[in-house]
């Protein structure tokens, strides 16, 4: 039920406005009945002070002005106001004409010089609050109570408490609703970038979200989601390339098997002929074997089943294996190596290292021109294994040096002339990134490409 954004919003709206109405209800009606109390203890002060003033003893003999007194709420008979002085024997020495008339008395109080307030049952039976106080009256002591009906206190207070009730949960049921189509409309936009992305398929990644209008916190979602459909849309593109580039260079060697196999099956030939055919098309089977096995090597890049067999090796012995076994393909074509360097001892998977370092250097040699040159150095700058090759090819665009590394990218100046895949050097990357190392690339159209890796050379003991 909360597994949406918006109810999950509206829940915690809920929850925590509930918390804040009530805690703000109690206090407000604390604060309510505290000061509607303390407004009756004011006025039941200020009667104590009057009927005190009121009093005069003299020589044990004592008075009190009742016309002064006996008025207002004061002569009513049960009429919520009353007071009562009291001698220090108990005896009742007056009482206002409201407890007379009715032959009512207040419940007497202990002696107390500072005022008590308590709250009581009244002569009428309702609530009351009482005031009592003993003053030493010269020869005298005398304790004056007075009382207060609390009934319009209680009423008040009892209004509030159902003014709070009623309004607060009212406000905030209102509130709610407002933040509920509050909440619907700003995820509107979210819902509408949900059905747009369901429809887009393989058949239209060209589509985009609207960015133009939309709030801040909703555009750079629009922003990223764009940004990674032109990474996917290039991908798509440069797989559906490669897999035109593959079956094209899958074609040729399955046409030249099935040819060879037709024409040899045409007649009876003698074995040399037999065996002609077979060497061709096993060479043919390894081309395509080889195809085979880098796109397979390629789904293994970010798979666990690509892992390192690191053990201490030296980069620059590695090298000049690839260089020996490059060497023929090399004189084939008319290019020289030239290989120099220093000994170098890193941790590296060294079968690895050698299929990225004769990936490029293999590179080198096909995408040279005639009688061109490959130079392969081995270094150590800086704390790194530097291992160079240069050569004296065709270059490339600018472009193509940034893509260079993307899987499926293959530069068009060399499709239909140059064999390949365009996976070599993702692979190359993905196995040099794996030993914590880098590789860069430097190229210019018609002076050639230099590669340079970088690997982290075996600390010293």
């Amino acid at each position: 039920m909360l597994s949406s954004i918006k109810m999950r919003f509206v829940a915690l709206y809920f929850l925590l406005f509930s918390i804040l109405f009530f805690i703000l209800g109690l206090f407000l009606y604390y604060q309510i009945e505290n000061t509607l109390m303390a407004s009756v203890d004011g006025h039941l002060h200020s009667e104590m002070q009057l009927i005190s003033g009121l009093l005069d003893v003299e020589e044990g003999y004592h008075e009190i002005a009742l016309s002064e007194a006996e008025v207002g709420e004061y002569a009513l008979p049960l009429s919520g106001h009353y007071y009562q002085v009291i001698s220090s024997k108990g005896d009742i020495v007056a009482r206002s004409p409201s407890l007379s008339i009715v032959d009512a008395e207040l419940p007497p109080a202990q002696e107390s010089l500072e005022p008590l307030y308590d709250t009581i049952t009244g002569p009428d039976k309702g609530p009351l609050r009482i005031l009592s106080q003993t003053f030493n009256l010269r020869s005298m002591t005398l304790t004056i109570q007075v009382g207060e009906t609390l009934e319009e206190t209680y009423e008040l207070i009892a209004s509030f408490r159902n003014m709070i009730i009623i309004v607060f949960p009212s406000f905030f049921i209102i509130s709610l609703l407002g933040l509920i189509i509050i909440t619907r409309y700003s995820l509107k936009r979210v819902d509408t970038f949900s059905d747009k992305v369901g429809k887009i398929t393989e058949k239209n990644l060209k589509e985009r979200l609207e960015v133009v209008g939309v709030e801040s916190e909703l555009r750079l979602l629009a922003e990223s989601f764009n940004t990674m459909m032109e990474r996917i849309e290039e991908s798509f593109e440069r797989q559906k390339q490669f897999m035109s580039d593959a079956s094209h260079d899958l074609r040729t060697p399955v046409s030249v098997v099935k040819s060879y196999c037709d024409v040899t099956l045409m007649q009876e030939r003698p074995a040399e002929e037999y065996k002609e055919a077979l060497t061709k098309i096993s060479a043919m089977a390894n081309k395509m074997a080889h195809i085979i096995n880098r796109i397979l090597e390629v789904a293994r890049l970010d798979s666990e089943a690509f892992l390192l067999n690191l053990s201490k090796i030296d980069l620059k012995e590695i090298a000049g294996n690839v260089v020996k076994a490059l060497e023929t393909n090399a004189s084939d074509k008319g290019v020289k190596i030239n290989f120099s360097g220093d000994s170098l001892a890193i941790q590296g998977d060294r079968e690895r290292l050698t299929d990225a370092i004769s990936n490029i250097v293999d590179n080198a040699i096909k995408y040279n021109r005639p009688e061109g040159t490959v130079s392969i150095n081995v270094r150590e700058e800086e704390g790194w294994a530097i291992v160079a090759v240069s050569d004296s090819g065709m270059g490339m665009k600018a472009n193509d040096v940034d893509k260079i590394f993307e899987r499926f990218h293959r530069i068009d100046a060399s499709r239909g002339l140059v064999e390949g895949s365009g996976l070599g050097l993702p692979i190359v990357k993905r196995i040099i990134e794996m030993h914590k190392g880098k590789i860069e690339v430097e190229s210019e159209i018609g002076k050639g490409s230099c590669f340079t890796i970088s690997l982290p050379v075996e600390v010293k003991d």
